[in-house]
């Protein structure tokens, strides 16, 4: 089973509880106000194109995991979205095609398979527990054996040897295994976006891009940044028609993987106000990032939520810039993005596109 899934190991010998447990962990996905319908809308998309992948590849674990979260959120959880009355019919349709077509099917087939998987692996538990047992028992038969033949022969400074535990001295700490799917970023990414965002900094003015790339093999890599039409200020940047945005990720048939933006003149961090737009792309795909170009500092930080700040974000309902907890600090640093120097970006500017009427 994939290791990067948590699969609740430690219910092995209790089969059904752990795929109730299992299913609910995955599942359970928090609608997050702030996020847009849209990007709700566009995250689905990408959710049943990730399933697909994984559905293709074999790796029905994972193709079950989305398919099954997609089934949830666009039949029950969405719908208390305060934007849901106004989403367009056409989404809707798609969302309910997909659901009758996909998600429903395919997760029920594969709900099947798991399930089967994890009633062999108990009893492949259960089976080495009773031969552990019986072991258990002859050894203890020949200790006692050989016990009553030292005590018949007063060897009793040898039966004190036997007691003492034996140490293995080379044994090592385990190196920590990190849970996320592996990204590789282009190396000439921040480079380029600089440059896209040279004009913005140097008015003090921040820029964003959304960064979106391809699934492959459980690897994710970023293969385009596309700067969405914006508003930004010295300190936030928003975006503009986020319908283009949707149809350039969809044509080029993309998964979102986080985003980027500048902070002209401070250091490379997460604002409060960072930290709420991140927790929604973290929210859909635990490997998402938040890149941080700091110009006026030659800095650049490449970010991610950990398990403290996706926590107390979820709870938090203010807007704007907000005090949040510093010590420790909510975000850190990528452990499982690669920088490739080997790959090219592909910088899409929708600010050069003339908008449509929709």
């Amino acid at each position: 089973m994939n290791s990067q899934v948590n699969t609740f190991k430690d219910l092995i010998d209790e089969p059904d509880r752990r795929f109730k447990e299992f299913f609910n962990f995955h599942t359970d996905v928090k609608i997050n106000p702030s996020f847009s319908i849209a990007k709700y809308i566009r995250s689905g998309r990408e959710l049943i194109r990730m399933g697909n992948i994984y559905f293709s590849e074999h790796d029905y674990l994972q193709a079950f995991v989305l398919y099954s979260r997609f089934a949830v959120l666009y039949s029950q959880t969405l719908k208390t979205h305060p934007e849901y009355p106004t989403c367009n019919k056409s989404d809707i349709a798609e969302i309910n095609k997909q659901l009758t077509t996909i998600a429903f099917p395919r997760a029920e087939k594969l709900k099947i398979y798991i399930k089967e998987i994890f009633q062999n692996e108990a009893n492949e538990h259960w089976k080495i527990l009773d031969e552990q047992k019986n072991k258990k028992i002859i050894e203890d038969q020949e200790d006692e054996k050989l016990k009553n033949s030292i005590l018949n022969n007063t060897e009793l400074n040898e039966l004190d040897e036997l007691n003492k535990p034996v140490i293995d001295r080379t044994l090592k700490p385990k190196e920590k295994v990190s849970n996320f799917r592996p990204v590789f970023l282009p190396g000439d990414t921040m480079t380029k976006f600089l440059e896209i965002a040279y004009a913005n900094t140097q008015r003090n003015i921040e820029t964003c891009g959304i960064l979106a790339g391809r699934l492959n093999q459980n690897k994710f890599t970023l293969t385009h940044c596309i700067i969405p039409k914006q508003k930004g200020t010295s300190d936030t940047c928003s975006t503009e028609h986020e319908h283009e945005l949707c149809e350039s990720i969809d044509s080029n048939n993309l998964i979102t993987l986080g985003w980027i933006h500048t902070h002209p003149s401070q250091t490379a961090f997460l604002s409060s106000i960072d930290l709420h737009t991140h927790y929604g792309y973290q929210l859909m795909i635990p490997e998402a990032i938040a890149i941080v170009c700091a110009p006026s500092y030659n800095q650049n930080g490449i970010f991610i939520l950990n398990p403290s700040g996706l926590q107390e974000i979820s709870e938090c309902s203010k807007d704007g810039f907000h005090p949040h907890t510093k010590n420790p600090e909510l975000f850190e640093e990528c452990d499982h993005v690669t920088l490739d120097n080997n790959l090219r970006i592909k910088i899409i500017d929708l600010r050069m596109v003339t908008s449509r009427s929709y």
